[in-house]
């Protein structure tokens, strides 16, 4: 390109292309890129490798050059290799007259795949090495597509690619990371039904009824299974024929839907091609498509406008609501399961286990894993992916809360940097919230995660030392500029190819896969709520707005019950502790049978039994009380007392003499009040406490030690 032809285009040229190439810095208009370019060598990475325009025809040399200006930006290193590899194949086909398209922006990869192949045949006579294809096809990717939303002048959403990395246009709410993730409408092969879903997205996404994240990774899924559902047909637009048959058609979307081989839409995801579909997935697309045809139909005259006469203009709201009805309804009751809880024997194998998730990859640990065999393998390089699972498991926090947060996340808690009683260090986590609107975005945490989060600071300035990094967690390739959060694909796959290797199983021997990451949400929850949390603290440390939501994530466990009963110190009459052994734990059955309930304690005697001691449960072995009996006790022993005098004083009148201290019922009545004595004083001196009998000795049998709580020491107090 020759300066006045450069000048001739900037100033009065039609094509959007040199308004963007107007506005490039000098040293990066070409045709020869490199000189004059401060920090080239890091921007490029390829050494003093220059970019080399010269030769092509218009627009080309000004679409490459600012695409490698926008990976400059992006913090991506700039294509220096594969854009001379695509200016030289143009530059042989020129001479060789072989055809190809007047300007990247209408040159897909198909066609630049087809170019580069065309060129080491005829050149080497051989097929390109796939280091060459994936260094052509990095330019096809990412800066292609910020080329065509930049010289695009409609609507973003009229675009058939759409990814907020390459188009600011495209509206995000506060915490979304913009950076890893887009949406394809293209892959909807209907052209009637993919207009009518991108106007129907955009405009949903611009009113801030969807996030992008429902919309890339819900709503475009839903629409593209309806698009696979609709080759089936002869004519796929009899859905939008007679509204009386819309119910029929639902309906058979819907059996189709249901099949989980018509749902995978990735060869990643055969893994899923035998689990059944759970019903409110297909309720989930059911209403997708009824809020499309309702959509469309509530605005005639937009339709008409974007979307032409045909084939939307038959569609009325009698097609939504044939659509609507066949939304099945699924009871809401509470599951009674721990399916989501992860118990303390897989919670004591992780932490072992993910040293060697950050351990470099040229050196190996011996683990034992959750099947008891130990076994030699090299580490996965990977120290963030061990912190933020870590940071999981200690907060609770869902798996983006955690990726995605801020660096500067700690705060101080004023009066309360320390706790005097326990020396315990507090601080305020502020956590990426971004699912709910209105719910808090912090919680306050203990010196264990305050440590992981300073490590993870450490280890952040030591790699992007000349950075001021916007996340805590960041992607550590193509982001010199440190505003790339650390990308949730890898972080899934890291832990997948984890879980696989150290195989932790929980107490009955299933597999625990971590990365189901959002079970430790569940796993902590729970824990605080049998800790005793009231419901509206449990509802502001899990950042819900319900306390219905909050309970969906406590898990109802079995075995809850008889951790809360055998957590409760049990003793004696006489004070001392009790020892449980198995055959106590059939005693946890008797809290079905209300005539184990006294008045006073409980009676723990099997419900094969009977008892043969009448009303003298102080002197029998299997009586159990506690300090919530204590006004109970308190009045029995004065009864005691009154009954004893009463007693005694009526034997020395009629007889002559005190009452022999052998006397079968003053014995009886002294071993009742030397017992309610003992068990008051203890109640009073340690409050908490329980106590069993009236100093009838232990089971014979030996006991059992149980776990009840692995974190009390990082317990906070509510």
């Amino acid at each position: 390109m020759a300066g006045d032809q450069r000048r001739l285009h900037a100033i009065g040229g039609e094509d959007p292309i040199w308004r963007l190439w107007s506005q490039l810095p000098e040293p990066w208009k070409g045709p020869v890129i490199g000189d004059g370019i401060e920090d080239w060598d890091r921007i490029t990475e390829n050494g003093d490798r220059r970019i080399d325009l010269t030769g092509l025809p218009d627009p080309i040399p000004a679409e490459l050059a600012w695409m490698s200006h926008w990976q400059a930006l992006d913090g991506t290193r700039s294509s220096v290799l594969g854009t001379n590899q695509l200016a030289n194949i143009l530059r042989r086909a020129i001479r060789e007259n072989h055809p190809f398209p007047p300007s990247i922006r209408t040159m897909d990869w198909e066609t630049a795949g087809a170019l580069q192949r065309w060129f080491y045949a005829t050149r080497w006579g051989r097929l390109p090495p796939h280091g060459s294809v994936a260094r052509l096809r990095v330019i096809f990717r990412f800066a292609r597509l910020a080329l065509l939303t930049r010289c695009h002048d409609g609507p973003w959403w009229s675009l058939d690619e759409w990814h907020p990395r390459c188009d600011p246009r495209i509206p995000l709410a506060e915490h979304e990371p913009q950076a890893h993730y887009g949406c394809s409408p293209s892959k909807i092969s209907q052209p009637w039904l993919r207009e009518a879903v991108k106007w129907h997205l955009g405009t949903q996404l611009e009113a801030g009824t969807l996030r992008w994240s429902t919309v890339s990774q819900e709503r475009m899924r839903c629409y593209v299974r309806f698009d696979r559902w609709l080759e089936t047909f002869t004519d796929p637009l009899d859905v939008l024929g007679d509204p009386a048959h819309a119910v029929q058609l639902a309906a058979a979307f819907r059996r189709w839907d249901a099949d989980p081989a018509n749902r995978l839409l990735r060869r990643s995801e055969q893994r899923f091609a035998q689990r059944p579909v759970h019903p409110r997935l297909v309720n989930d697309d059911l209403r997708a498509i009824a809020e499309l045809f309702a959509f469309t139909a509530a605005n005639p005259a937009e339709a008409l406008q974007i979307l032409g006469p045909h084939p939307w203009s038959r569609v009325t709201d009698a097609h939504a609501a044939g659509w609507f009805r066949q939304v099945s309804r699924i009871p809401h009751q509470r599951e009674l399961n721990d399916e989501h809880y992860v118990d303390d024997h897989a919670l004591a194998q992780i932490p072992s286990a993910l040293l060697l998730l950050g351990l470099p990859r040229d050196e190996r640990l011996t683990i034992t894993r959750g099947d008891g065999q130990q076994v030699i393998t090299r580490g996965f390089d990977d120290p963030q992916a061990m912190r933020m699972i870590l940071l999981q498991i200690l907060t609770g926090r869902r798996s983006s809360e955690i990726r995605t947060c801020r660096f500067d996340c700690l705060s101080p808690v004023p009066d309360r940097a320390v706790d005097a009683a326990e020396g315990e260090q507090i601080a305020r986590f502020h956590y990426a919230q971004s699912k709910i609107d209105i719910a808090p975005d912090n919680i306050l945490v203990d010196r264990e995660v305050v440590a992981v989060i300073e490590e993870q600071r450490q280890w952040v300035r030591e790699h992007f030392p000349d950075i001021t990094p916007r996340h805590l967690f960041l992607q550590r390739t193509g982001n010199r500029q440190g505003d790339k959060p650390y990308p949730s694909g890898t972080y899934a796959w890291m832990l997948r190819e984890f879980s696989a290797v150290v195989k932790i199983t929980d107490s009955k021997g299933r597999p625990v896969g971590l990365s189901h990451t959002h079970r430790f949400r569940h796993t902590k929850l729970t824990r605080l709520a049998e800790l005793g949390l009231p419901v509206h603290v449990l509802m502001r440390y899990a950042g819900h707005t319900t306390p219905s939501m909050t309970m969906h994530y406590i898990a109802a466990r079995e075995e809850h019950a008889e951790q809360a009963f055998l957590a409760t110190a049990k003793l004696k009459a006489d004070g001392t502790r009790i020892v449980f052994s198995r055959e106590d734990h059939d005693s946890l059955q008797l809290f079905n049978r209300a005539d184990r309930f006294l008045p006073h304690g409980w009676c723990l005697l099997p419900p094969l039994q009977t008892c043969d001691k009448g009303n003298a449960c102080l002197t029998c072995s299997v009586f159990v009380t506690d300090a919530s009996h204590q006004p109970a006790l308190e009045r029995q022993l004065a009864e005691t007392e009154g009954l004893i005098d009463r007693a005694t004083t009526a034997f020395q009148d009629r007889h002559g003499r005190p009452m022999p201290e052998d006397n079968v019922w003053l014995l009886q009545r002294r071993a009742e009040h030397a017992a309610l004595t003992r068990l008051l004083d203890t109640i009073r001196a340690k409050p908490g406490r329980a106590v069993q009998g009236a100093g009838c000795g232990t089971a014979p049998t030996g006991p059992v030690p149980l776990t009840i709580d692995l974190d009390h020491h990082r317990r906070t107090r509510p």
